[in-house]
């Protein structure tokens, strides 16, 4: 099984609730939403509580690694927390033995330690947050660093796009070896009901002079009287702060209404948040300007819970909120102001709090996922195992034999019997070594393998028409199931309709044909060539054709029809079918009995299609039903001229001026038509333009690296 083997390390104590502990666990449970992604987290303490710990230790695909009893004899200086070197130096250890395809770090002192270790370097992608963004105080010591890291390592996180704006201007680089990892935050997993309960306010952070910790007390005081109430959460004071951190305490437990409750684990703090009303991310305009680029992971954790905020009006807060955000606060009196306004106005807290959970929503762990997903795996360079599984492979040659030739893909093919039948031993052989397995047909073998296929391993079916007419939809395991395929909309709504498959479930790519074999020189005379390719079913209207060719011929008797395909008398299924049987005995014996028997040409059934087209002027479909008539979209692209009776769907796949109601219509459109080059390259256009193989095996193998990256 493929699988993505990544090592994260961040140069930050988790034992200690603050902005970057809190994103070294959110990395983490990101990396685990994905179980083929196997996830390493080297510590850099030994763990004291289990307050952020706690949250992703639980994951079957992460593993927490002690830097001391997980490297005994290994030295240290400090022994409670490793220094950078000392990271590094267990870092190599861990990769020696685990053979990372990715290592992920953050802290600026230790990208510039991983420098000195060429063979992680390629692959690490390192987090850098602690760069100075003021072009005007920014030394240059400090410049040319962080142009070492971009031209160093492959490719780079920063936080935002404003943070790559302006670091691809101090650096003057492109910035596109520049990946954006925004905060993230897990779901909510039910929409919030944006209703004020309590009139409680809430800080959840550290405490620092530039995140207002004082000027929150005095506002406090200010309303003490009042049946507001504040709720701090957090232990940890930051800079000068800390000198005071005495008084601060004093503070909060003898304000009356505010309630202190000190350190506590990540998921109480959401607790806590989810329990009260408005957060507060009031901030210094030191932190909080027009020139800030970074964005606060607790703003967004008051946001995905529903709440209404207090913050600072930047640039950056009105992108992500709107200039027309409610509850921008600078000053104190406005603070208070609009305290007193979000809990007394019903209809401005939930515009508010709806403000802040829309704009939560592009940054849950699983938004942040599938953002991130094509970088983190373009890391491991295996080839994905690929696994097609169908009885028949007719409309398949041409993606399979394109994605053979891929590098990053390894093709083996179970080949079913029929429908329900095949070497089940073989199946589960092939079962065993496949990372991605496609259906093609979503028959008995898109029911077996949504069955079977183990949770790591993708499944892709793709489904024609045939499939609504079976009971097989509806064995499906769908949850198994990543995607479905349908070759046309008119099928991707039948599916639907009929088999009641989500239309989330449904990607629509057509079938393949090969523009460029089929683009070959018209014969001469071919004025009067009728073709029909494919006759059985009885579906297919072979009578209808009959009607056509039998009305032009009276007319004019140079008129010829050319049939191509398998004959009925040698498919032993439709001969063992009364129906079928009969409808095809009163046909031929129609053909036989004819004046014009002479004049109806039988062609082997072969691989020479785009040969067979080159004689052909009008090729007809007289079919009851198709899903997409793939015969027929190589007939345009051959320069046929296309003329098919109206059946479900069909306007979804060819041209209007293609579509007939009745075989009479075809009739008068032929006998009135003339062939010109005009049409003829017109109708090859449209073949290349929506169904050329190049195009349509792109959008397979895209299809194929993003489904497995998910």
């Amino acid at each position: 099984m493929r699988q993505l083997k990544i090592l994260v390390y961040g140069d930050m104590d988790l034992n200690i609730m603050d902005g970057s502990a809190v994103w070294l666990t959110s990395m983490a449970s990101m990396l685990a939403i994905n179980p083929s992604v196997k996830t390493d987290v080297l510590l850099k303490a030994k763990k004291q509580n289990t307050r952020l710990t706690g949250g992703i230790s639980n994951f079957d695909n992460v593993t927490l690694l002690d830097p001391f009893e997980t490297f005994p004899g290994m030295p240290f200086v400090n022994g409670n927390r490793i220094q950078v070197a000392e990271a590094l130096a267990r870092m190599e250890v861990l990769n020696k033995k685990n053979e990372y395809h990715l290592i992920i770090i953050r802290g600026f002192a230790l990208v510039k330690e991983m420098m000195k270790h060429p063979d992680l370097m390629k692959k690490t992608l390192p987090y850098i947050t602690d760069f100075n963004h003021d072009p005007k105080i920014i030394s240059d010591t400090e410049r040319s660093e962080l142009r070492q890291v971009y031209d160093s390592f492959p490719n780079m996180f920063l936080q935002t796009e404003a943070t790559r704006a302006i670091f691809s201007e101090l650096m003057d680089v492109s910035g596109d070896k520049v990946a954006i990892l925004s905060p993230m935050i897990p779901a909510q997993p039910n929409v919030p009901d944006y209703r004020n309960r309590n009139n409680q306010l809430i800080y959840s952070g550290k405490f620092a002079v530039e995140w207002y910790t004082e000027e929150i007390i005095r506002a406090a005081r200010k309303i003490e009287d009042t049946d507001i109430t504040f709720r701090i959460v957090g232990d940890k004071f930051q800079g000068d702060l800390r000198a005071r951190n005495g008084k601060i305490k004093q503070a909060f437990q003898q304000t009356s209404n505010i309630d202190w409750v000190g350190a506590v684990s990540r998921a109480e703090s959401q607790e806590y948040i989810a329990s009260a009303d408005v957060g507060i991310s009031w901030r210094s305009e030191l932190i909080d300007n027009d020139a800030s680029v970074e964005l606060s992971t607790k703003l967004l954790e008051y946001a995905r819970l529903g709440k209404p905020v207090l913050l600072r009006r930047t640039k950056m807060h009105e992108q992500l909120l709107g200039s027309d955000y409610e509850l921008f606060v600078d000053t104190e009196a406005e603070f208070l102001e609009k305290t007193q306004l979000v809990l007394n106005d019903s209809a401005i807290y939930k515009r508010a709090a709806k403000a802040m959970y829309r704009a939560s929503q592009k940054f849950t762990l699983e938004a942040s996922y599938n953002r991130l997903k094509d970088i983190l795996w373009s890391y491991n360079q295996e080839p994905m195992n690929l696994l097609f599984a169908s009885h028949d492979l007719k409309f398949m040659t041409d993606i399979i034999d394109y994605l053979e030739h891929q590098p990053n893909i390894n093709v083996k093919i179970d080949h079913w019997t029929n429908h329900t039948e095949h070497d089940m031993a073989n199946s589960k052989a092939m079962l065993d070594w496949a990372d991605m397995i496609y259906c093609e047909w979503g028959l008995g073998n898109a029911v077996w393998y949504s069955q079977n296929k183990k949770p790591n391993q993708k499944l892709i079916v793709r489904v024609h028409a045939q499939e609504k007419r079976t009971p097989h939809p509806f064995n499906y395991n769908l949850e198994a199931i990543d995607h479905i395929i349908a070759v046309c909309p008119f099928i991707m709504e039948e599916m639907h309709r009929i088999c009641q498959i989500p239309r989330h479930k449904m990607i629509l790519i057509a079938n393949t044909i090969d523009t460029e074999k089929l683009d070959r020189p018209k014969k001469a005379n071919i004025d009067f060539n009728l073709g029909i390719c494919g006759v059985i079913p009885k579906i297919k209207g072979l009578d209808k054709a009959l009607d056509i060719f039998e009305q032009l011929w009276q007319q004019d008797k140079r008129y010829t029809l050319f049939i191509k395909g398998q004959l009925p008398k040698d498919v032993a299924w439709l001969m063992g079918r009364n129906a079928e049987r009969e409808y095809y005995d009163a046909v031929f014996a129609r053909i036989r009995a004819a004046e014009w028997k002479d004049s109806v040409v039988f062609d082997k059934q072969g691989n020479d299609v785009h040969e067979w087209l080159q004689k052909i002027g009008y090729l007809l479909s007289t079919s009851e039903s198709e899903s997409f008539h793939t015969v027929l979209m190589e007939g345009m692209a051959a320069g046929s001229t296309p003329c098919l009776l109206n059946w479900p769907g069909v306007e979804t796949v060819y041209p209007a001026s293609s579509i007939f109601e009745t075989p009479a219509a075809i009739v008068d459109f032929i006998a009135n038509n003339e062939l010109n080059e005009t049409d003829q390259q017109s109708y090859k256009n449209y073949a290349y333009k929506y169904f050329n193989k190049a195009k349509i095996c792109h959008e397979i193998e895209n299809l194929l690296t993003a489904t497995f990256a998910g």
